[in-house]
């Protein structure tokens, strides 16, 4: 099988690291599941952020040595945009002499001119290389112009949830005009590998005109950062390292973001401390700060009997995931909704006993191995805690069945079902 598969959203990540969510997480273990496929015959494209894609690329140990289809014309306006970002460098940068700068700013106005000039006949995948591709995948920017106009290649396009069309609330107004692109370039006869079952069944909902055996589900899975950390002379540095004391604590792992309902953890927690006088527990919050995220500060801040119980990491680095997972009592996540869920499955993997909100694909992930509540129910959310917090059997419990279910997602099943949704496309 010939696929061509989209890393333009590789290429943001590594353009910005900040770009670096669970959505280029994704792209990028499903690029390497396809990467080491013996059925495939592979090569990447990039309909956007092309020179950051093909650095990419360079600088990637894994995938190096797949090709970038690239027509010849294309790679004349990359080399040219790149010629732009040295001038602007050069220009900008403030060492080189003034009759320099006005030499460079000349022919920045050139450079960027003939780019221009080229951008219309500038395509994403060399010709002859689509009229060979048995499919294109996309695993999220929009399927391009070029793309959707090949009649003898399968399409498919990767939806990883339908929040921003469901709940335009929950994020700025860029993402939902982002996302409706990307459902507008889904015509009837494209194929969608969807990351849970929750969010095939909302895409039909909201697609009617999409047949649902075109709809596969790839489940995801977690990275190999997370594992149970016996070490607790490890968990100890880690815990220092981002300032938190060694007193026993529940963790929230998220962006800081209004869909994550990170406040009304906060609270749960508040009321349980001060209801039952808890004087050992302490509430860690890790994750980098998203949007509208002063909710959640200001919920701290009224806590101020107990924010000095709650800590917020900011951004942890992935060598001491494991390490703070591993040291929770319990593992919270009463996010509104997910498409999929991957910090529970984290938790999970790691061992620890997981609570988390009984909606969307968040049952799907975590089954019977967590505890599941209403995301607006505090009294629930508390009783789960203290539940945990009072009982060490059940918290063993609930750890070895995190285990057992962490073992039925991996991304050798991922790949294995995106393939198997290949073949079943092609057969039709």
């Amino acid at each position: 099988m010939k696929i061509i598969y989209d890393i333009s959203v590789l290429g943001t990540g590594h353009l910005n690291p900040r770009a670096r969510t669970g959505v280029f997480r994704v792209a990028e273990n499903i690029a390497y599941g396809l990467a080491d496929s013996k059925e495939l015959d592979l090569s990447f494209c990039a309909d956007s952020d092309l020179a950051a894609s093909l650095d990419y690329l360079r600088t990637n140990p894994k995938l190096k040595k797949i090709s970038l289809s690239l027509p010849r014309l294309t790679r004349i306006k990359n080399f040219l945009d790149g010629c732009v970002s040295s001038f602007n460098s050069e220009i900008n940068g403030g060492k080189a002499p003034l009759p320099k700068k006005i030499s460079l700013r000349v022919a920045r106005r050139f450079t960027h001119s003939a780019s221009n000039l080229l951008a219309p006949y500038s395509l994403g995948i060399h010709p002859e290389e689509l009229n060979r591709a048995d499919v294109i995948h996309s695993p999220f920017y929009p399927l391009s112009k070029q793309i959707r106009e090949t009649k003898q290649a399968k399409k498919f396009l990767t939806i990883c949830d339908m929040i921003p069309v469901l709940y335009p609330n929950f994020f700025e107004s860029d993402v939902e005009s982002l996302f409706t692109r990307i459902l507008s370039s889904l015509d009837s006869d494209g194929y969608v590998t969807c990351i849970s079952h929750a969010t095939k069944q909302d895409l039909c909902n909201y697609r009617e005109d999409i047949d649902p055996s075109k709809v596969f589900v790839t489940h995801l899975a977690a990275s190999d950062l997370f594992y149970p950390c016996p070490d607790s002379q490890q968990i100890l540095i880690s815990l220092k390292r981002y300032g938190i004391p060694e007193t026993p604590y529940i963790l929230s792992l998220s962006t800081l973001e209004p869909r994550k309902n990170i406040d009304h953890t906060i609270r749960s927690f508040t009321k349980l401390v001060l209801q039952e006088n808890i004087k050992d527990l302490n509430l860690v919050l890790v994750g980098t700060k998203g949007w509208n995220y002063d909710k959640i500060f200001s919920e701290i801040a009224g806590s101020s009997q107990l924010k000095d119980r709650i800590f917020v990491t900011g951004y942890v680095a992935d060598e001491d995931l494991a390490a703070l997972y591993s040291g929770a009592l319990a593992f919270v996540y009463p996010s509104f909704y997910e498409g999929f869920g991957l910090p529970p499955l984290e938790a999970m993997q790691c061992g620890i006993p997981v609570i988390t909100s009984n909606t969307s694909s968040l049952p799907e992930v975590v089954g019977d191995a967590g505890i599941m509540v209403s995301p607006t129910d505090t009294d629930a959310l508390c009783h789960s805690l203290l539940e945990v917090y009072n009982n060490s059997s059940l918290r063993a419990s609930m750890a070895k069945k995190s285990l057992e279910r962490a073992k039925k997602f991996s991304w050798k099943r991922c790949t294995q079902e995106t393939i198997a949704a290949y073949k079943v496309a092609l057969s039709s």
